[in-house]
């Protein structure tokens, strides 16, 4: 199944702003985050941010409580998460015809 997430954080828990040894341990913890989701056959298809302090991802998993579980473990800092099941254009449009 598909899910597309969206991960926000407010200004004071933004990981760019930390002190240094905070920054590393974020660093380890996101670097850590994707042998993580292998090991509970979950795939990050693509995870990208931007200026704000949200970032997005697009993300297979079995169903939605293991990506649940996946993202209460292997974040490293506060994040206010929102898990969306998506599918295929193509996929949905076919499901009403």
């Amino acid at each position: 199944m598909l899910f597309h997430v969206t991960m926000t954080h407010s200004p004071d828990n933004c990981p760019l702003y930390s002190p240094p040894n905070e920054q590393k341990k974020f660093l380890s913890a996101s670097e850590k985050m994707f042998d993580t989701a292998k090991q509970q056959n979950i795939v990050i298809q693509f995870m990208v941010t931007g200026v704000g302090h949200v970032a997005y991802a697009l993300i297979e998993a079995d169903n939605f409580i293991t990506l649940n579980s996946f993202f209460g473990s292997s974040m490293p800092f506060k994040s206010d998460i929102q898990i969306e099941p998506v599918g295929n254009v193509k996929d949905v449009i076919s499901a009403f015809f």
